[in-house]
């Protein structure tokens, strides 16, 4: 084994190739950050349509192999692109990925229990060996059940170990049990009694977490909560996670520093950093103008950039929105997902012409709204890491969060006596409690010599992958040692590791 072990990182979504959440991002920046440390990482992913058009021409042809799977003979393709300093495997197999949306299909289990069998399959013949398979959420949580069950027979994949990291525990892949007999080989009483069943159903996230040698997550509050037995828990997996709880392990996400460069990123009307921070202030003045509202210095402009989706929180604004926007403030919010905060959000605009304006989501209207605010609004219900908030720092828009999950470990709440902390927070999922911490923001705001110091620690703030990086390659290196035969049997004492 070389000085750093070698992974395969196995993701549904990679910026800039395929995206539709932060999975794509972390997909993206945590193995180039892994790659500058000297870790062969390769990622996998499908080949989704769209791809071949916008990157064809630095595509390389690896291996071709026809697979059989689910009563069919699918060809499949491997091909290769080298992107900035990552380089990425694609399963090219149209029949499943030559699609008009990445997602929402009526044979989804089908298509992404393919991808995990491929992706198995795929390696004998990219010559590639890694140490380890690094999986990520529930589309990728057949990959260790299969290694156990079928490959590490082989002397191939003997040694190979693997990582499951939940990101969302949103969308865990849960599917009718019928599937087992055509799609895995299995007959579903004989899937069932490995404990793998799911309330008569087969849950993938479940599988990952179950089969995997370790399991991780992406932050040590999150890894807390998910594995945490109480009279109010409403996770179904719980059991599962708290029976692996002495291998599941929490660590951040971060941003990558190079792509989100408030100095240098083109998407801006102006440039500016912490040192320099005038840039911001025509960034709000700019995006005032364009957006139709009061071009006003004075006036703080509170933003929401996020997936409209019940676990964000957005009913605390649906409930509080008449006391906020009575608030001398702007509020912009950009977004998309479920219909119904779209019209909630329109609504608010109509109502609110003078303070509210609300953008379906493209990636320079969410980089400008990152410049332009003086305050991001993120009160997630429940967030495993959040990535908007770092960004936020980043750009100079101090984050109000809720105190849950990855939000409490990265932002941390303003302290005026000591003069110390990078944000506002709230613990309560309630609208009055987050209002609350609106207004406390606003009046710091207020007082501009107590603000720029706030916004200072906040543009300056760690939030790159560094920290993370370091904690990765441990637990790479825990992973690669574990005993051959290890099974999950760790079900008893001890706490979970909150990080390395």
């Amino acid at each position: 084994m070389s000085a750093q072990p070698a992974v395969l990182f196995v993701s549904t979504e990679v910026y800039p190739f395929a995206k539709t959440g932060g999975l794509a991002d972390v997909s993206a920046f945590l193995p180039k950050a892994l790659r500058a440390r000297g870790c062969d990482i390769r990622i996998v992913m499908p080949k989704f349509r769209g791809i071949e058009e916008r990157f064809g021409h630095l595509l390389r042809q690896e291996a071709a192999f026809p697979l059989a799977f689910a009563g069919r003979t699918t060809d499949c393709v491997v091909q290769s692109v080298r992107f900035g300093d990552n380089f990425v495997y694609l399963i090219d197999a149209p029949h499943y990925y030559d699609r008009e949306r990445l997602y929402d299909y009526e044979d989804e289990m089908e298509r992404f229990v393919f991808f995990s069998l491929a992706a198995l399959e795929a390696l004998p013949r990219l010559a590639f060996r890694p140490d380890i398979v690094h999986c990520n959420d529930w589309l990728t949580g057949f990959v260790p059940y299969f290694l156990q069950e079928r490959y590490r027979q082989q002397d191939f994949f003997r040694n190979m170990r693997t990582i499951f990291t939940i990101h969302a525990m949103l969308y865990q892949g849960v599917f009718h049990r019928d599937l087992t007999k055509r799609l895995l080989g299995v007959e579903w009483d004989t899937f069932a009694a490995r404990g793998l069943g799911f309330y008569g159903q087969i849950n993938c996230m479940k599988v990952g977490i179950l089969t995997a040698d370790l399991v991780s997550t992406v932050s040590p509050s999150y890894a807390a909560e998910i594995s945490k037995t109480s009279p109010l828990n409403i996770e179904p997996l719980t059991e599962s996670l708290r029976s692996r709880r002495r291998s599941l392990t929490g660590i951040l996400n971060g941003i990558d520093p190079e792509a989100n460069d408030p100095s240098a990123d083109p998407r801006l009307y102006a440039g500016y950093d912490a040192e320099r921070p005038a840039g911001k202030a025509e960034n709000k003045r700019r995006l005032q103008e364009a957006l139709g509202l009061p071009v006003r210095s004075d006036v703080p402009v509170v933003a929401v950039v996020s997936r409209l989706e019940i676990t964000k929180g957005l009913y605390l604004i649906e409930k509080s929105y008449h006391e906020l926007l009575k608030d001398d403030l702007q509020f912009i919010v950009v977004g998309d997902g479920i219909p119904y905060y779209d019209h909630l959000f329109r609504t608010m605009q109509e109502a609110f012409p003078n303070r509210m304006r609300y953008l379906p989501y493209d990636e320079t209207s969410a980089y400008r709204t990152y410049a332009a605010a003086d305050l991001f609004l993120m009160p997630s219900y429940t967030e495993a890491c959040g990535i908007s908030q770092l960004i936020g720092m980043r750009y100079g828009a101090v984050p109000i969060i809720r105190e849950t999950g990855g939000l409490r470990d990265t932002v941390e709440p303003y302290d005026p006596v000591r003069g110390t902390g990078t944000g506002f927070a709230f613990k309560y999922a309630s609208q009055w409690v987050m209002l609350d911490a609106v207004r406390r923001a606003i009046e710091v705001y207020r007082r501009p010599d107590e603000w720029r110091s706030l916004t200072y620690r906040a543009m300056t703030h760690p939030v790159g992958w560094e920290q993370s990086t370091e904690q990765y390659l441990k637990l790479y290196t825990r992973a690669v040692q574990l005993p051959a035969l290890q099974r999950q049997s760790d079900a008893q004492g001890q706490e979970i590791p909150q990080s390395f």
